[in-house]
């Protein structure tokens, strides 16, 4: 499968983007009747790769993975210290995780539901899974962002969730007129 995107119509907006961290621990939740996550074995083709990301981001505006060359998002989701894994529900992928571990904290780099799940009750069980899985990689701290384009509830239920807003920025992100 390959995507195309029209980079004529991409033009940067500024948005807010919001740090935040967590630096006590949370463990696995129960897990939820017909669910499942599985690590992507690697390498990861990119094609596989982009159905996941644009299938959580398009709406969003994921772009930037859109439009970086092959060759280079191929070394980006294939670095040793990166874990891609996909969300199932009833064996049909309902989101996915991207972790980087780095060397004092893992951050948590992309994750979403797939659209035909959003308002389904997951996604309280899907972020604490999330929360949890960084965890396990028993850094000092994890971390992720999230900015304006995003769901409008994604800040307050990260905070609800146990982050802290460290910082806040404004960044040039690519948008479809």
């Amino acid at each position: 499968m390959s995507f195309s995107i029209d980079a004529s119509k991409i033009v940067l907006r500024p948005v807010t983007v919001t740090f935040l961290e967590m630096h006590e621990p949370k463990k696995l939740p129960a897990s939820l009747p017909n669910t499942h996550f599985e690590l992507l074995p690697k390498p990861v083709p990119v094609d596989d790769y982009r159905k996941y990301y644009y299938g959580v981001g398009e709406k969003h505006f994921w772009l930037d993975r859109m439009v970086m060359p092959d060759e280079e998002l191929f070394e980006k989701i294939n670095a040793p210290n990166v874990d891609i894994f996909i969300f199932y529900v009833n064996n049909t992928a309902a989101g996915y995780i991207e972790f980087v571990k780095e060397e004092r904290f893992v951050e948590i780099l992309y994750f979403g539901i797939m659209p035909a799940f959003i308002g389904k009750g997951l996604g309280k069980y899907f972020l604490e899974w999330v929360i949890a899985k960084a965890w396990s990689y028993q850094p000092e701290w994890i971390q992720l962002n999230t900015c304006t384009l995003d769901h409008p509830n994604a800040l307050g239920t990260y905070k609800k969730a146990g982050f802290t807003e460290v910082r806040k920025e404004i960044h040039q992100r690519r948008v479809i007129v």
